[in-house]
């Protein structure tokens, strides 16, 4: 899917285009989307999906131990 494998985190990987980028953390049977683009955040949950039955659960709300807060320009 073209995504760079990070040197310093080994669940970490990214993806970038001239329009987006994409940040995927896997965390044992979890994964965590980071992208700057709902069209292309929609692409890699479809393609995950064809070759993992994947769920999403939506909006990240807890993390381990954090509590993520959103700010109302990140739901626009």
């Amino acid at each position: 899917m073209g995504y760079t494998h990070s040197m310093n985190d080994h669940s970490l990987f990214i993806n970038t285009s001239e329009r987006s980028f994409i940040v995927l953390l896997v965390y044992v049977d979890d994964i965590i989307l980071a992208v700057n683009d709902k069209e292309e955040i929609d692409w890699v949950k479809q393609t995950l999906n064809k070759t993992f039955k994947i769920k999403d659960l939506g909006n990240l709300r807890y993390f381990l131990v954090l509590e993520i807060a959103r700010s109302k320009k990140d739901d626009e």
